[in-house]
């Protein structure tokens, strides 16, 4: 490639000295053939998955405003059955839901930076999520971090280990991003931490956040970074539906995250056996010239 980063192009002598394997019209036809077959089934792998996530969004807006009545079921809209709902700072809910302060059913907390100019206080076994985790969030689970800070940091610092099971929320750069932390981790202060109580699931609770993001996006207000500042938290209300009932939306959530998730590493093993077919079926390296006269055998 040549030329400047927005105008890259492959010199005309590439082409000129550009050889390709030859097959027979046979082998190309049956090549073409068996690539052709792996990318429809990478095309209805990636049609089940955008379907799921539909229904993943569905199942969100609905479990977490109707809920499950007694009998199992998912609860009919307020519109069709009003007696079921109350009217609440959040809007309709079912009538044994609550809407809690989150700082009542949950312990806030927060996070720091510890000095980056001082070497004792990093690379020492505590996980500190960051804005350099993004992209680990939003998983529901967050397992490992691209820092790690040390005991001596957190102890000259205002950060704190949050426990295994903390649900975290960006305020800031990545706005609404939220996970569970596995593990004992620290976080910056572009994080809020909760350590959810008895009469909060924390999974339900990463779930409503989840929900929650098109509204933490829209409040977000700075003119670099936007951020939502700690006030809003302290006066944060949530719909508190009865323990057990959160249970049971959370494990139809969890069911339908496991199938996206196992649809998901579907896809990726079907890419990647695509690359190894292409690079071995069109250098050559694997041969179709057994199956072609495994055709023509009488």
């Amino acid at each position: 490639m040549v030329g400047s980063a927005g105008q890259q192009r492959v010199q005309r002598q590439f082409f000129d000295e550009f050889f390709v394997r030859e097959f027979s019209s046979d082998e190309q036809t049956l090549i073409a053939k068996i690539l052709d077959t792996l990318d429809n089934t990478i095309r209805a792998t990636e049609a089940i998955i955008d379907k799921l996530k539909i229904v993943k969004q569905g199942l969100l807006h609905d479990l977490l405003t109707r809920g499950i009545d007694s009998n199992g079921e998912l609860r009919p809209p307020q519109s069709e059955m009003p007696q079921h709902y109350k009217e609440s700072p959040l809007g309709w809910i079912p009538k044994e839901w609550e809407v809690r302060l989150l700082d009542s059913v949950a312990v806030r907390g927060s996070g720091h930076t510890p000095n980056k100019n001082i070497a004792s206080y990093w690379n020492a076994g505590i996980k500190w999520v960051s804005l350099a985790d993004s992209h680990n969030l939003d998983k529901i689970f967050i397992h490992e971090t691209d820092k790690e800070v040390s005991e001596l940091g957190i102890a000259n610092s205002s950060a704190v280990v949050h426990p295994s099971g903390t649900v975290i929320l960006s305020r800031d750069a990545g706005i609404g991003k939220s996970a569970i932390l596995v593990g004992n981790m620290a976080v910056s202060q572009h994080f809020m931490a909760w350590r959810c109580g008895e009469k909060m699931n924390n999974l339900f609770l990463y779930f409503y956040l989840q929900r929650e993001k098109p509204k933490f996006e829209s409040i977000a207000i700075g003119s670099t970074i936007k951020t939502i500042g700690l006030p809003f938290f302290k006066s944060y209300n949530v719909v508190v539906p009865p323990r057990y009932e959160q249970d049971q939306i959370v494990a139809i959530l969890m069911t339908t995250e496991q199938n996206l998730t196992d649809h998901s590493s579907e896809l990726d093993k079907l890419k990647q056996q695509k690359v190894g077919l292409m690079d071995d079926l069109l250098t050559g390296r694997v041969r179709v010239t057994p199956l072609l006269e495994g055709a023509t055998t009488p």
